[in-house]
């Protein structure tokens, strides 16, 4: 049993919320004081947490191999990590885009399923409110993005980064975005893209673990997209538009990774 294991099962779990949430807040002033005293040496920028930093590290990605597929990230960069709230290029992206758009934001009525911890810092930082979601984490509303059983016309925004290719039937959640979003609303989504495939690649008959992770790149991927996937968000009678990486300064590295499927490129889909 590893020390973290055995420190999960002694303390409460609000003993340990509280250790992490020290060590975090020692992090952060570690980074603003570097960032003040040599701000010469600050290459890189997160828009999430709004700090600036020398580089970006590495994650835990190749090392937990049964869970990620080592081989996806064997071409990419993998220096790709904020140091403090652990964003992503598409999660800086996406605070860019958010920046851009924040008035907007502010006045509408969001819902964010599987929120990243880097997206709600931006969030949270500019003050805009939002409802988050999920079906098995914590979140203010427990809920199947295949089925809500919430109102017509509920949201005027809904946020769903790296969830489709998690669902059995990705078709019915688009469905079911477009139903409990407001005429003009925006759905802002992401999802895995690998280069080599047109629309997606998917199969019923892959059921264990590691066969998703072989075929689909982790273990609990149910399918993985293609370029022109693009085509089932216009197919659910949403307008597209994309947010792509190259619009966006190379100081948040907005890159492809850190797996190979990990693509820069975010759609707003218009509920017309």
């Amino acid at each position: 049993m590893s020390i973290k294991s055995i420190i999960r099962k002694i303390c409460p779990k609000s003993l340990i919320k509280l250790i992490l949430a020290s060590i975090n807040q020692c992090k952060e002033l570690a980074y603003r004081l570097d960032m003040s005293l040599f701000p010469r040496k600050m290459q890189y920028y997160c828009p999430c947490c709004g700090l600036k930093y020398r580089s970006f590290i590495a994650g835990y990605f190749r090392k937990k191999s049964g869970r990620f597929n080592s081989s996806r990230y064997e071409h990419t960069r993998q220096d790709v990590l904020c140091p403090l709230c652990r964003s992503l290029p598409r999660h800086r992206i996406l605070a860019l885009w958010f920046k851009e758009h924040k008035e907007w934001l502010g006045k509408s009525k969001i819902l964010y399923f599987a929120p990243s911890r880097s997206e709600a810092t931006w969030l949270k930082r500019n003050g805009v409110s939002c409802t988050t979601a999920d079906l098995y984490k914590n979140a203010d509303l427990k809920l199947d993005i295949q089925a809500t059983g919430l109102p017509d016309d509920s949201y005027d925004v809904i946020i769903c980064n790296h969830v489709l290719e998690h669902v059995d039937d990705f078709r019915a959640a688009l469905k079911e975005m477009h139903r409990i979003l407001r005429s003009g609303g925006s759905f802002i989504c992401s999802f895995p893209m690998d280069q080599n495939i047109e629309l997606v690649d998917e199969d019923p008959s892959v059921q264990t673990s590691d066969e998703r992770l072989r075929r689909f790149g982790q273990n609990d991927h149910k399918r993985i997209f293609g370029m022109k996937a693009e085509q089932f968000l216009v197919e659910a009678d949403f307008k597209v538009e994309k947010i792509v990486g190259e619009d966006y300064p190379k100081e948040i590295l907005p890159v492809i990774g850190p797996a190979d499927y990990d693509m820069n490129i975010l759609f707003r889909c218009i509920k017309g």
